[in-house]
């Protein structure tokens, strides 16, 4: 039962202290000749309308001015609460690091009374300081492009030394950069990083690791022992916690994008994580899985923070094995804290959403929850002044300020400490006992201290004595066992990095099951050219397999290996020996193909493809041709090509969509031909004038597509063409604004193909036309009102606020009723 909780607090006098800033630049602030900044008094502002469980009450615990725009932080050992302090400005990475305006404050409750009324300057000009951990009486903070510990020697409440103990991680200012860190049970800090790039050095100034993707982060608290725990081709991984047996449960920005998916992810040991449109961040990472499993998919809600609630309802934190855990995330689009209950699901966990805390106020932003020594917890609002990391904020609001809110049970709650973990037993025997546990949690991390700890020696000692040979058997045994996809990645993983102490190329030359097999090549390791020739041989005889998983394992091994083109290229042009090709053998072609295009021989094999007598086999080559994203052309296709363009069939279009990519001159003549052909359908005539490498859409040009788009006698596939080409056209002012006309009238898929060329519109006048008609358009609700907000996030805000969305909450209610 939900209950709604109107308060007002009570003004309070408010003293503030001058202080001489420390200096701008310098590892070390020198002590002495410095004053802390210091603001006391109890907070002021009232609460908005929130709901909350029976049971629980909430009150503010800090505003302004003790603080402006708080983001994350922690709380130390004597109740102290650290916070990165906004001051409210936009600024990109350029600005920033010109004049750090940023800072971090120390909030203290003087007088127990669960609202804090003394604020601290701790460490000021800091680019965007984006969480904090309290261990061994230092701070340690994530400010791009950088982890820092800061130290307050003298106890007066400021840092007086500054240590730059990692960096390398870059950011452009819309917070999607290093947020953290987080201590480990196990005594390391773990952060999170956007993907931005990044290039991080260790102690001695070595590159660790170089990339775009990004990941999860751990190292030792002096900083040494940089490595990534996981990467991932998706946006933001925001913050993680950690379950009593170590598990690194986290919050990640559009994990998905198309629609939009926001998460929570069991970050794996070792695992490197896809989002389909943006695979070439992890190009070259070693791979386990096609698909990393997710935990839960909240949608679009721009998750910000999360933590376990240890002291949930009273009870101590417990082993998941034994009751749920807690597990809270909040939303910064919806103002809300929810509930999760983790429950072991397999070797991981599944998640079950509940509602916990909703404010009712448009400004509010939550940025972090923790919990508090009593079990309260503590929830940070930013305000209202961020905007070129938010899609639902159309205009920064740097007035409106952020806040500390407190949440307490009536029932009576502590926190319990989170124990360190337990060091494992270092000897294998130990080891492969566990692997032959009923438990699959025990099984896996068993599998994740193999990957993280297994000797080289081990693994390539040919006189290696029994013990690690029974390892590696039990780890091939469990490869032919029907295990879930998070166990079958630490397997995987263990095995890489076991190599041939796991898997040989006996086992592979033996196995029989196609599971297994698929692992095993997925985990195969040479240890020299031969081996790696060898088993691209045997990974080439699968890659027809009926076993759809074990064919891409093999198409995978197979095209790896720097020689495929010229020794696997020209068997396979075996393939296309007579009139018929198998629809396995056809689909193992067209992976090939896409990813060794490039290469000589597999050039060669789509010659001869398109020349093929099947239809299915030539259809399959254009298909290559047309999804390529590199425009590779051979002089030996154009024929083929030219002959089908000449041909009146179906293939036509999949044709034009080929030769589009190649972007030859040559074939224009042809294309113009079919263009001006009125006999042809309007789709077709379209397509081939979008093909042609000579043809701008203007004039003449534009008014024959614009009538496609607009003329109701036009086919769906021809307004959808005409669409998109005048969304990619370089059309002049003029040509836009009748464009614009048309907004208000064509149909959603048309509507979406146009919406594009909204966002980098700049003549206001312009602008405000495509969006007042967009307004009157009846399928403006068939796209995410999210859509719309970023679209307009840079505009001027009327457009959303006052044209836009009235017609979008129309529509939907309309569907509603």
């Amino acid at each position: 039962m939900l209950k709604h909780i109107p308060l007002l607090f009570a003004l309070a006098s408010l003293t503030a202290s001058a202080a001489d800033l420390p200096p701008d630049k310098g590892n070390e602030i020198p002590a002495g000749g410095k004053r802390p900044v210091v603001v006391t008094g109890k907070a002021s502002l009232e609460l908005p309308k929130c709901e909350l469980p029976e049971g629980y009450s909430i009150s503010v615990a800090a505003a302004s001015p003790l603080v402006t725009h708080p983001i994350a932080g922690c709380l130390d050992d004597k109740g102290r609460l650290f916070l990165g302090d906004a001051v409210g400005v936009n600024w990109n990475k350029k600005q920033l690091e010109a004049n750090p305006p940023n800072r971090v404050i120390m909030l203290e409750d003087t007088d127990k009374d669960g609202s804090f009324d003394k604020s601290t300057v701790f460490a000021d000009k800091m680019t965007f300081p984006s969480g904090a951990q309290w261990l061994d009486g230092s701070l340690y903070v994530a400010s791009p492009p950088s982890i820092w510990k800061l130290t307050d020697n003298d106890d007066d409440g400021v840092a007086d030394k500054r240590e730059e103990i990692i960096t390398g991680f870059e950011y452009t200012g819309n917070a999607a950069d290093v947020h953290g860190p987080f201590l480990h049970p196990n005594g390391r800090l773990y952060w999170c990083h956007g993907r931005k790039g990044y290039k991080v050095p260790d102690n001695d100034g070595n590159i660790v690791h170089e990339g775009k993707s990004s990941g999860i982060w751990s190292a030792k608290p002096d900083g040494s022992d940089v490595q990534w725990h996981s990467l991932l081709a998706g946006d933001n991984p925001v913050e993680v916690d950690f379950t009593p047996e170590g598990d690194v449960i986290g919050v990640q920005n559009l994990y998905y994008s198309q629609p939009r998916g926001d998460t929570i992810v069991h970050w794996l040991y070792g695992g490197v994580y896809e989002r389909k449109d943006q695979m070439k961040v992890i190009e070259g990472l070693p791979r386990t899985l096609d698909t990393m499993p997710v935990m839960y998919n909240f949608g679009h809600v721009a998750v910000s923070g999360c933590c376990f609630w240890r002291g949930y309802e009273g009870h101590a934190l417990a082993s998941a094995a034994t009751k749920p855990l807690q597990f809270l995330v909040t939303h910064f689009n919806t103002q809300r804290v929810v509930r999760m209950e983790l429950t072991r699901d397999g070797s991981t966990y599944k998640a079950v959403e509940n509602e916990f805390l909703k404010m009712h106020s448009p400004d509010i932003h939550i940025t972090d929850v923790m919990e508090d020594a009593d079990g309260s917890l503590l929830v940070i609002d930013t305000g209202g002044w961020f905007r070129i990391g938010c899609p639902s904020s159309l205009m920064a609001k740097p007035d409106v300020m952020g806040a500390v809110y407190r949440v307490s049970s009536s029932k009576k709650t502590k926190r319990p400490a989170l124990q360190p973990l337990a060091a494992k037993p270092a000897d294998l025997t130990s080891q492969i006992a566990k692997l032959k546990s009923k438990d699959a949690h025990a099984r896996r991390h068993t599998l994740e201290w193999i990957a993280q700890n297994m000797p080289e020696d081990w693994a390539r000692d040919e006189k290696a004595d029994t013990v690690p040979e029974k390892l590696g058997e039990q780890v091939r045994a469990m490869m032919r066992e029907d295990i879930d996809s998070v166990l079958e990645h630490s397997l995987i993983l263990a095995a890489q990095r076991m190599s041939l102490l796991a898997v040989s190329l006996e086992d592979l030359k033996a196995e029989k099951s196609p599971a297994a097999l698929r692992r095993m090549l997925m985990s195969f390791q040479p240890d020299d050219g031969g081996a790696a020739n060898l088993a691209m041989g045997i990974a080439k005889t699968h890659l027809d397999s009926k076993e759809q998983s074990l064919a891409r394992a093999a198409l995978q091994q197979v095209t790896d290996h720097p020689d495929a083109d010229e020794w696997v290229a020209p068997e396979l042009m075996k393939w296309l020996d007579g009139s018929k090709t198998t629809e396995r053998r056809i689909k193992a072609l067209e992976g090939f193909c896409t990813l060794l295009i490039a290469r000589p021989e597999t050039q060669k094999l789509l010659t001869r493809m398109l020349q093929h007598g099947s239809a299915d086999v030539r259809a399959t080559a254009l298909r290559v041709l047309a999804d390529q994203k590199a425009g590779v052309a051979h002089e030996t296709w154009i024929p083929s090509l030219e002959q089908m363009l000449a041909v009146h069939d179906l293939s036509k279009p999949l044709v034009i969509d080929a030769i589009k990519k190649l972007k030859s001159p040559r074939f224009d003549p042809a294309l113009q031909a079919i263009a001006a052909d009125t006999k042809q359908p309007q789709s077709l005539r379209l397509k081939a004038l979008d093909a042609m490498s000579s043809r701008k859409i203007t004039g003449e040009t534009f008014v024959m597509v614009l009538d496609a788009l607009t003329n109701a006698a036009s086919s769906a596939a021809a307004r959808i063409q005409a669409a998109a080409m005048l969304a990619r056209a370089g059309l002049t002012k003029e040509e836009r604004m009748e464009l614009s006309k048309v907004f208000a009238t064509v149909g959603p898929i048309e509507m979406k193909e146009l919406l594009p060329m909204i966002r980098p519109t700049k003549e206001e006048d312009l602008l405000r036309a495509m969006v007042t008609e967009l307004s009157k358009n009846p399928a403006l609700v068939s796209q995410q009102e999210s859509i719309y907000r970023t679209m307009l996030a840079d505009k001027p805000t009327d457009l959303f606020e006052k044209v836009l969305l009235p017609a979008y909450l129309k529509g939907v209610e309309a569907i509603e009723a």
